[in-house]
């Protein structure tokens, strides 16, 4: 099972909550807050077969929604050019501020590796060509 999440800045209820101590007035069960039952998904979902992925508009969004042993539970991250504290509170590395234009990082944080990458190109002409071809079969 894979949850996609895109757009998390749009899910303002996975935010952990800035005033949750450990002390609560309230009733309500700890379990039982989005933002600790994401938290809880995270670390116990891969073992049951549940992986999720993220996208997320800009790195404070990430701060907001996910504490650091949150941030842990995602082995793999992909950067686009960035500050460098940013880059660094993301795979404790400046890395992503060297970036240039249509370049990405791929980090793994079980291996401690980075690969840079082109996340997209313009597709040649023969690849636009076979889909011409295979979508007018499929119309007609």
């Amino acid at each position: 099972i894979y949850l996609l999440l895109f757009g998390l800045q749009r899910y303002r209820l996975l935010r952990h909550q800035e005033d949750d101590f450990g002390f609560s007035r309230s009733e309500e069960a700890p379990a039982a807050k989005p933002d600790k039952q994401f938290a809880e998904l995270l670390s116990e979902g891969p073992a049951l077969g549940i992986h999720t992925i993220v996208w997320a508009d800009t790195p404070i969004t990430l701060e907001r929604t996910l504490d650091r042993p949150s941030m842990r539970q995602f082995d793999h991250r992909i950067l686009f050019q960035m500050s460098a504290s940013d880059s660094s509170n993301l795979i404790d590395s400046p890395l992503a501020n060297r970036l240039g234009a249509h370049r990405a990082l791929l980090y793994s944080e079980e291996q401690g590796t980075f690969e840079k990458f082109r996340p997209y190109e313009v597709p040649d002409d023969k690849w636009l060509a076979y889909l011409t071809e295979h979508l007018k079969h499929r119309l007609a």
